[in-house]
């Protein structure tokens, strides 16, 4: 099978979205633990690759080579300085619903902090219509966060709290990545005007669903640190971040999320490639 032809995929199963940038170190790792822990259920990967030197983007097409595979492979190159994580996980979550019919979603990292053998509990509350929306929460008694600087740690609560208190204190935990939501939530983030390619996607979308009402759930996680010291954080990227989470508690409390100006829902259920994205062979 080419590595840019869509996957047909069951009705009943997972899509999980899988941004990475430079992890040949831990994508076998990552892909080999998803597979044991998911078993029977199908369930397709959809790996977006930013644009890798390492040979990550290669090695996710050698294993899609092999008969039995449930991969798919969006290829980009990054056109920004700094993350865009937010935009990888959009433009895969529109792939996702153009192309297949899975009922679960899931977002998660490339590099191993997510631990793959949660997404039993994960997908479990969102198939069993306990919410629309689950997030493995760092900051739930019994969570962990292992392999990571106290200081580092620390902002990340102190940021985690601010924002909770821009928006609703009802959510602990608003920049995990380790999120579950149905096909709806998908939809409706899709129909939806998003404005961040970066990781503040993350606190828009939440936001989004939290004005539009949806169930949402935090579950306890244990969060693995990977490189992530204090020196790596810019004081630029905290400004930045800062304002765009007034701009979105703004939208939240006042304002509210407009429609897409292109008619993304639709393409997305047509199986059309939405404007603005990668098509289907995730090529511009």
């Amino acid at each position: 099978m080419p590595v840019d032809a869509p996957l047909a995929a069951d009705s009943n199963g997972v899509l999980i979205l899988l941004p990475v940038l430079n992890e040949r170190q831990n994508i076998a790792g990552l892909l080999d633990r998803i597979e044991r822990v998911l078993g029977g259920t199908p369930h397709t990967i959809c790996v977006l690759d930013d644009g890798s030197k390492d040979g990550t983007a290669e090695y996710v097409e050698a294993r899609m080579a092999q008969p039995g595979h449930n991969l798919h492979l969006i290829r980009r190159v990054k056109t920004s300085y700094g993350s865009e994580r937010g935009s990888a996980l959009h433009v895969s979550l529109l792939w996702g619903l153009a192309h297949t019919t899975h009922q679960v979603f899931v977002e998660m990292d490339g590099d191993l902090s997510h631990r793959p053998e949660e997404l039993p509990e994960g997908i479990g509350l969102v198939a069993r219509g306990a919410c629309d929306v689950a997030i493995a929460s760092k900051y739930l008694p019994g969570s962990e966060v292992t392999n990571r600087p106290w200081a580092r740690k620390m902002v990340s609560a102190v940021c985690s709290r601010a924002v909770g208190a821009l928006i609703t204190t009802r959510i602990r935990d608003y920049s995990n990545g380790y999120r579950f939501y149905s096909r709806e939530a998908a939809q409706l983030v899709a129909g939806c005007r998003t404005r961040y390619a970066s990781p503040i996607y993350l606190t828009e979308v939440l936001a989004l669903w939290l004005r539009k009402g949806l169930r949402i759930a935090e579950f306890r996680t244990t969060y693995v640190g990977r490189d992530e010291g204090i020196s790596k954080l810019r004081f630029i990227d905290l400004l930045k971040a800062a304002c765009a989470v007034f701009e979105v508690a703004f939208r939240y409390h006042v304002a509210g999320f407009g429609p897409v100006v292109w008619p993304a829902a639709a393409a997305c259920e047509s199986g059309a490639p939405a404007a603005g994205t990668p098509d289907a062979a995730g090529k511009r």
